[in-house]
């Protein structure tokens, strides 16, 4: 790593971080770059000559004013994505892990929730493989209530939406972006599964998606090292999200790794081993309910992503014509008016 500080009586510090995200500064970078055995690194003695287009002060702060509006909204709608998904894993965890609302019947305590989902809970835990659950849910492999890795119809050769794992999310349910590719090897996904990377240290690290940015029926593609899952019926698709960001099954799951030091991976047949409870299904059931709590949250969460999205390719598209001069200030306030 290395620390450049901005001298402020020359150069804006917000200014200058964006045009070191340029295009014109990373070329600069690229070019002098230094290739070694295993890292490309940036010669640090070399750093402070490398050459920033620096107008005059006070348009500096404007151009980092215009720019920073956008950032701001991105970060804005980075918040709200965190709150609705911790609501979600809130009731996730509430409801299916904790059993919280059936503990409280138990109790003779009020459950918190409206009268016509507590009813949806029954009053007693019983025992079972996994410990105590609801009575009369069920306890399965995670195979009987999901599908693992589930056929996808995508030609080799076909150009399709792709997901390198470098784009994974370690937080959040959605990538920041994605490519066109022609199919290859790869695991294969649609709109409503789950993907969790599942190897070292991706996994560790918690790079888990749900797809949700795909047109409807369209398959997409990414890396052999990717384990897709779709909830069975009565479970509804989010289920399989946010028990993949649950403690229990990440633990589980680094546990099941296997191979050498630095390519450890979880295998799909592992997962047979890992319990879930399921609950009764019906069209009215409480899985069925679950969906329509946190089906909203999610569909807010992709609309906030999605402007993010478009935000941060408007800010990569003024950048280079502001520094450079070609777009001005004034065009470009009216601009990102617009867009926020």
């Amino acid at each position: 790593m290395a620390l450049a500080r901005p001298d402020r009586s020359k150069i804006d510090p917000r200014y200058f971080l964006f045009t070191f995200l340029g295009a014109e500064f990373q070329e600069v970078i690229r070019k002098h770059t230094t290739t070694g055995s295993t890292v490309d690194r940036i010669p640090l003695l070399e750093f402070p000559r490398f050459p920033v287009r620096l107008p005059p002060l006070r348009e500096q702060r404007a151009i980092a004013s215009v720019l920073g509006t956008l950032d701001d909204r991105i970060e804005t709608n980075r918040k709200v994505v965190r709150v609705l998904e911790g609501l979600a894993r809130a009731v996730f965890r509430s409801w299916f892990v904790d059993f919280d609302p059936v503990r409280r019947k138990a109790a003779g305590e009020p459950t918190g929730l409206p009268d016509e989902i507590a009813a949806l809970f029954p009053d007693r835990l019983v025992g079972s493989p996994m410990g105590e659950v609801p009575e009369g849910w069920s306890v399965a492999p995670l195979p009987e209530a999901f599908e693992v890795n589930p056929t996808r119809t995508l030609r080799r050769g076909e150009t399709a939406p792709y997901l390198d794992m470098s784009n994974m999310p370690t937080q959040g349910h959605a990538p920041a972006q994605w490519v066109q590719r022609e199919a290859g090897s790869g695991m294969r996904f649609m709109n409503g599964d789950t993907l969790v990377a599942r190897i070292t240290p991706c996994l560790e690290n918690g790079k888990t998606a749900f797809v949700d940015f795909l047109a409807d029926g369209e398959v997409a593609w990414g890396s052999t090292e990717y384990i897709v899952l779709r909830p069975r019926p009565p479970l509804p698709a989010h289920f399989a999200y946010l028990l993949a960001r649950s403690e229990g099954f990440r633990t589980f799951a680094i546990q099941a790794m296997t191979g050498s030091s630095g390519r450890q991976r979880v295998s799909a047949s592992s997962l047979a081993h890992f319990l879930i409870a399921v609950p009764p299904g019906s069209d009215d059931s409480l899985a069925a309910c679950f969906g329509t709590v946190v089906e909203p949250l999610f569909a807010r969460m992709s609309t906030a992503m999605g402007q993010s999205r478009a935000l941060g390719g408007l800010r990569d598209t003024l950048l280079p014509k502001l520094i450079s001069g070609e777009l001005r200030i004034a065009d470009a306030e009216q601009i990102v008016g617009r867009a926020v």
